[in-house]
């Protein structure tokens, strides 16, 4: 009837859609709301660099799928990044996820507050197949004793990169894998001009050194893990290394690690020992780069092994939020992440199903890195590693300058580790 004033009833499942509707937008009591989990994670990637933009994106895609966890991240410049861990842990402010080196790792892993250790051992957070998926040395780089402190996110070491056009100018054949260090030697020694260096190199920095000391022979620690500087073949590659500069003067002004990359980057070095991480800095400069691996020695038999450093991710021991914090860990060194940064930067994956992946064994730039990774040198995550650099750079510059002889230095550098260890 026109006019009236009366609706009709509503059917049933308008009143049951209304209620829905209705619960669906009223405030749950605060007991029953769901709870957002806030994680503060510590990361040392550069400012605007692709790793950063990379990681920045796999947290992103963490949140998306967990919206039960915040993720808060903080950018800690590298150098500064262990010392800021432990103020921040012994003024109980300590971030729950941090990014570590297995280098760094061996500067806190001894570190305790209030009689608890820094970092949370990750076991107990994971399953034996999660624990499988990952490569037995990444996961011995990431231990501090029995404790599993951070999650391998990435491995790196250096490999022999080289500039074809110098090779090509003189006519002389690029390197290869049967190389000798007499064949690298003498290539240097030819190469070498008035403008270009044959290897630019940083003799007196410990960590250019360490290929050498394998393929010597040399030791840097003893079956029990104790520093042992002192061996004939340490000392014989130390001076060997040393006689690139002062005998043969084939390194160029290189007594840096900056000079180094830059004299190389601007053509003025034949042949340099570097990472991927300075892989692009030298393509974009218009370097048509060669890569191979590191010669052997034909005196021993070994090849020249660099030291292999893990990058992993540690929760902190006062963290009120470990699983959602493990949680984060094992997303960013899953499959899927370690990809990403794998082609994206050059870094190598730390799972087993990756280190094989054909896509990365025959990529043009991983490709070589990770061939040359299979005969790289652990270092140990232990205190005495921390300190052992420091030390070998020490007994570099005193045998260098003629203030000692080799074997004396290393012997000087073995007793000053042994006083600081005893402390």
């Amino acid at each position: 009837m026109a006019g009236n004033c009366f609706a009709a009833p509503m059917s049933h499942k308008a009143i049951l859609f209304g209620a829905l509707l209705l619960l669906a937008f009223s405030p749950l009591p605060a007991d029953e709301r769901p709870s957002l989990v806030t994680v503060e994670a510590w990361h040392t990637f550069g400012v605007d660099s692709l790793e950063e933009r990379l990681f920045v994106e796999a947290v992103d895609r963490f949140m998306a799928d967990n919206p039960d966890i915040r993720v808060d991240v903080v950018r800690i410049p590298f150098l500064q990044n262990i010392q800021q861990f432990i103020n921040a842990a012994q003024a109980g402010e300590a971030p729950d996820l941090i990014r570590l080196s297995a280098t760094e790792l061996g500067k806190v892993g001894h570190v305790s507050v209030e009689g608890f250790p820094l970092l949370e051992d990750l076991r107990p957070h994971l399953t034996p197949m999660q624990k499988a998926r990952y490569l037995r040395p990444a996961l011995a780089g990431m231990s501090y004793g029995a404790s599993l402190y951070a999650l391998p996110a990435s491995q790196s070491c250096m490999t022999l990169l080289y500039n074809r056009d110098v090779f090509d100018a003189a006519g002389y054949l690029y390197p290869n894998a049967e190389w000798q260090t007499e064949d690298f030697l003498r290539a240097a020694t030819a190469l070498t001009t008035d403008d270009v260096a044959g290897i630019a190199l940083p003799v007196k920095w410990s960590y250019w050194f360490i290929p050498f000391i394998a393929a010597a022979g040399g030791t840097l620690f003893d079956a029990d893990g104790h520093p042992a500087l002192d061996s004939a073949g340490t000392a014989e590659a130390m001076q060997w290394v040393l006689d690139l500069e002062r005998t043969h003067g084939v390194t160029g002004a290189t007594n840096s690690i900056e000079a180094m990359s830059t004299r190389f980057q601007t053509g003025r070095a034949a042949m340099v020992i570097d990472g991927a991480w300075n892989w692009d800095r030298y393509a974009e400069s218009g370097i048509p780069l060669g890569q191979s691996l590191l010669p052997y020695d034909g005196a021993t038999g070994k090849r020249m092994a660099p030291m292999i450093d893990y990058f992993g991710w540690s929760v902190a021991k006062q963290s009120p939020v470990k699983a959602a914090a493990a949680k984060l860990a094992l997303w960013l060194t899953s499959r899927a992440v370690q990809a990403d940064f794998a082609l994206g930067t050059y870094s190598l994956p730390t799972l087993v199903e990756l280190i094989d992946d054909p896509t990365l064994t025959g990529h043009p730039v991983l490709g070589g890195f990770i061939e040359q990774a299979g005969f790289a040198m652990s270092v140990p995550a232990t205190r005495a590693s921390a300190m052992l650099f420091e030390q070998l750079d020490t007994a570099l510059a005193l045998t260098h300058d003629g203030t000692l002889t080799a074997r004396a230095a290393l012997r000087a550098a073995d007793r000053e580790l042994a006083k600081m260890l005893a402390w």
